[in-house]
């Protein structure tokens, strides 16, 4: 797996891949600027989880963590992450999914694919 240079995190352009993905996938957007769809989910780390649940976006500025998924199976907070900042993960828009990569003490490297069903 390619090691993410934290350092080198854009949030602009982690901004701009997120609303890349959801207009290239044709979610919609609720009056609140979030979006929840379902979606396959591929987290690679030292933990493999493959699963499908309901993922949620928002575009506000007061959000945390504008990237986040609903527990299911072994997409669990215990075991990986199930929320992603701009600001300390890499977000990339590459072959019609929604990629993150980053680095945390909890899992090591990861790498998160969501391609919306």
């Amino acid at each position: 797996m390619e090691r993410p240079e934290t350092d080198s995190v854009d949030e602009d352009a982690n901004w701009e891949a997120l609303a890349n993905f959801v207009e290239y996938s044709g979610i919609n957007r609720d009056r609140g600027d979030r979006c929840r769809f379902e979606a396959d989910i591929s987290f690679r780390s030292d933990r493999d989880v493959d699963e499908r649940t309901r993922v949620h976006i928002s575009f506000r500025d007061d959000e945390i963590s504008p990237v986040r998924f609903t527990e299911k199976g072994d997409l669990n907070p215990v075991h990986v992450h199930t929320e992603f900042r701009l600001t300390s993960s890499i977000f990339r828009f590459e072959d019609g999914e929604l990629q993150i990569l980053g680095t945390s003490p909890k899992v090591g490297q990861y790498k998160v694919r969501i391609t919306p069903i």
